[in-house]
């Protein structure tokens, strides 16, 4: 759902919401708790959900 907290990142003692852009479903976590990341990493893998066409 879009808006939804995937994670929460810690950097410099600051905590940040990762928010889902679009509607989805996590198909694999890449990283686990606690786990330092590097800019640009891969975290999750996430397949859209596509809306069914207008009528």
């Amino acid at each position: 759902m879009p808006g939804q907290t995937l994670c929460i990142l810690e950097a410099m003692k600051l905590f940040n919401e990762l928010k889902a852009e679009t509607e989805g479903i996590v198909r694999a976590i890449h990283v686990e708790n606690a786990q330092a990341v590097e800019f640009g990493q891969l975290l999750f893998e996430v397949d859209p959900i596509l809306a069914p066409p207008a009528v």
